[in-house]
């Protein structure tokens, strides 16, 4: 089995028991292995590789204050509907300073002036019609102060779930 990473920012619990049901229902496959989450970075660097990059990015991250986050709107794409941030400047600016240093990790999007969209998926369609027949529930407002990253580890082949393996703080803090 080989194993892969996933840099990501994992939101605090008012916005898991949120993500909960719909996550369960509508994404079922990600639900089972990795807690609901905004991805910076998937696939990422070899799980082997895991502490050692976790050490560069803390030098990275230690220039980056943490930052206030606001999920507060719906949109979908034809094949996800999910939360987006009201203002990801912050975050843009984070995944910016992390696709410098790892620009073979960066995907590339057509047309996208930033490859980069911050948010947080609550379920994966099969086809585009599929959304009108999910009924999302209000559209909430978090707002949370994103202050590390989390590295997990895993394989795409096996059924298991992803493990958190570095945490990351940003601003230098512990």
């Amino acid at each position: 089995m080989e194993l892969e990473s996933a840099l990501l920012i994992i939101p605090p619990k008012s916005v898991q028991a949120f993500a909960y049901p719909l996550r369960e229902e509508y994404d079922p496959r990600s639900f089972d292995r990795v807690p609901a989450h905004l991805t910076l970075f998937y696939p990422f660097i070899p799980a082997e590789q895991a502490d050692q990059v976790a050490e560069e990015i803390r030098k990275l991250c230690s220039r980056h204050l943490a930052f206030e986050l606001t999920l507060n709107r719906y949109a979908r794409t034809a094949d996800a509907i999910y939360l987006e941030p009201e203002d990801s400047g912050a975050l843009v600016d984070l995944y910016r300073t992390l696709a410098q240093a790892y620009p073979e990790y960066v995907r590339r999007t057509e047309g996208a002036e930033v490859p980069y969209r911050p948010h947080l998926t609550l379920a994966r369609l099969a086809n585009p019609q599929q959304a009108e027949q999910i009924e999302m529930p209000p559209t909430p407002s978090f707002t949370f102060t994103v202050e590390k990253l989390h590295i997990y580890v895993g394989s795409r082949e096996e059924e298991t779930p992803y493990i958190p393996r570095a945490t990351i703080p940003l601003g230098g803090g512990a």
